[in-house]
C-alpha cells in the first residue's frame, strides 16, 4: 500500500495577469495542469513539478537555493495561479513557487510552509486523516 500522506488536488495554470496578456496579443492560454498536492510542512517554500513548469511555458523571475538532505540546490523561482478544485480554499493568484523534479513522488506541487503560514494543520497519520483550515 502507497501511504499518500495529507494530498490535496490542486491545478496549477498561469496568473491572472499573464492569462489577460496572453489574450491581449491574441495568444493561446496553456492548458491548466491538474493533479496532486502535497502538504510539505519540511518545505519553506511551495514547489511545482518542472514539467508542468516547461508544460505552461512559465520563464523564471529568478532563482532560490533549496536546502535538500543532499545539500544545497539553486533553483528557479516562477510565479503561477494555484486553485485548489473541490475545496472551498480560494485561488493563490499570483503565488511564487520553485521549480522542482517530483513525479518520482507521485505529486505535482509540494505545498510548503510559506502556504500554510496562515493555516491551522491537524494530521493524524495513525487513522489516515487530516484537517487544513485557513
Amino acid at each position: 500500500m502507497r501511504l499518500r500522506g495529507p494530498a490535496l488536488p490542486v491545478e496549477v495554470s498561469v496568473t491572472a495577469g499573464l492569462a489577460a496578456a496572453l489574450t491581449a496579443r491574441s495568444t493561446q492560454l496553456p492548458a491548466p495542469q491538474s493533479g496532486s498536492g502535497l502538504i510539505d510542512t519540511g518545505a519553506s517554500i511551495t514547489a511545482v513539478d518542472m514539467e508542468v513548469i516547461d508544460r505552461l511555458g512559465l520563464p523564471p523571475v529568478g532563482t532560490a537555493t533549496v536546502l535538500t538532505p543532499s545539500g544545497s540546490e539553486i533553483q528557479g523561482v516562477y510565479v503561477i495561479r494555484l486553485p485548489f478544485p473541490g475545496t472551498p480554499i480560494p485561488a493563490l493568484d499570483p503565488m511564487p513557487v520553485v521549480g522542482s523534479q517530483l513525479r518520482g513522488f507521485g505529486h505535482i506541487v509540494l505545498l510548503g510552509r510559506d502556504l500554510l503560514v496562515g493555516a491551522l494543520l491537524i494530521y493524524d497519520g495513525a487513522h489516515g486523516h487530516w484537517t487544513l483550515a485557513f
